[in-house]
């Protein structure tokens, strides 16, 4: 099994800080000057990446100009916050600087999961089903493979689904509402709407296969039945989206070591591989980390 290495190559057993981290973690739970130090260079740090996230994903959520800047700010105060009261919780299964830069990623997402309803014309309620289709791969020309795929997806979700099932499924495949959005609009968390959307796909998949629409052994040839069925496939392994952003830092380290994250972590890739947000707060994660890595290594102070 693969072992997180420090920047310079020694393997790091969890527990055992490498010297950036514990320099870190000395200079945080100082008092006067050295701490007072210690978090205006975190700040500094947390609010450069996080500006740096809003301005790559705010054109997406329609977001310009000083609410970027505010919206930075949010997420680097906020993860700060965050940071400063959970030091106690860092076991040194990565390195200091890649489990902070998690906190203010996150905070990243859950603010423009709250942002997205404040697009004009957005409603929870709406049932664009003609979009479906589209959002599967179906070309112009299957208009008849795409009238049965709407009408079996349908049918299973009325029948299938718990109310609290059908309203996030519908929300998040038929009218691309962001799941971040929804953790927003219930006041939930990403792990519980996840877990949802989780139990929602396996009852799909196992009524699309009883019908005959999806087959267990042979992969149908159309296209948009073909990505239906990667998009309903639910692997056991999957740890959920909590589990996942508990020791995502850990994963990400070893990608960027270069080390065999997903044998390491199998239920971690397993989760990446179907939960959209999670797998952004990833790739922002580990550009993050190359970033830094490639201008040197953060250091306290």
């Amino acid at each position: 099994m693969a072992m997180a290495t420090t920047a310079g190559g020694t393997p790091r057993v969890p527990g055992r800080l490498d010297p950036d981290s514990a320099q870190w973690l000395r200079a945080l739970t100082a008092t006067g000057p050295e701490r007072e130090a210690g978090v205006a260079r975190l700040h500094d740090l947390l609010l450069r990446i996080a500006a740096t996230e809003v301005r790559r994903r705010g054109p997406v959520h329609h977001i310009v100009g000083p609410e970027l800047d505010d919206l930075a700010h949010q997420a680097a105060a906020d993860a700060l916050l965050a940071i400063t009261g959970k030091l106690d919780r860092f076991r040194g299964d990565s390195r200091f600087t890649t489990w902070a830069y998690k906190f203010v990623i996150f905070e990243v997402s859950a603010k423009l999961g709250r942002h997205f309803w404040r697009t004009p014309g957005v409603r929870l309620d709406a049932q664009d089903w003609e979009r479906l289709p589209d959002r599967l791969g179906f070309g112009p020309a299957e208009r008849a493979e795409q009238r049965e795929l709407v009408a079996a997806v349908r049918s299973a979700i009325e029948q299938e689904l718990t109310p609290r099932q059908r309203e996030i499924f519908v929300a998040i495949a038929v009218n691309g509402v962001p799941l971040d959005a929804l953790v927003a609009e219930f006041g939930s968390s990403r792990g519980a709407i996840y877990k949802t959307m989780f139990d929602a796909r396996r009852k799909l998949r196992a009524a699309l296969v009883a019908g005959g629409y999806l087959d267990d052994t042979v992969r149908r040839p159309m296209t948009g039945w073909s990505e239906l069925d990667h998009f309903l496939r639910s692997d056991p392994r999957d740890v959920g989206c909590e589990q996942a952003m508990r020791m995502l830092h850990a994963y990400v380290d070893l990608v960027a070591q270069n080390a065999a994250a997903a044998r390491r972590y199998p239920g971690i890739a397993a989760h990446l591989d179907a939960c959209g947000p999670c797998t952004e707060d990833f790739h922002a994660l580990l550009a993050t980390v190359t970033r830094t890595e490639d201008g040197r290594t953060e250091h306290a102070g």
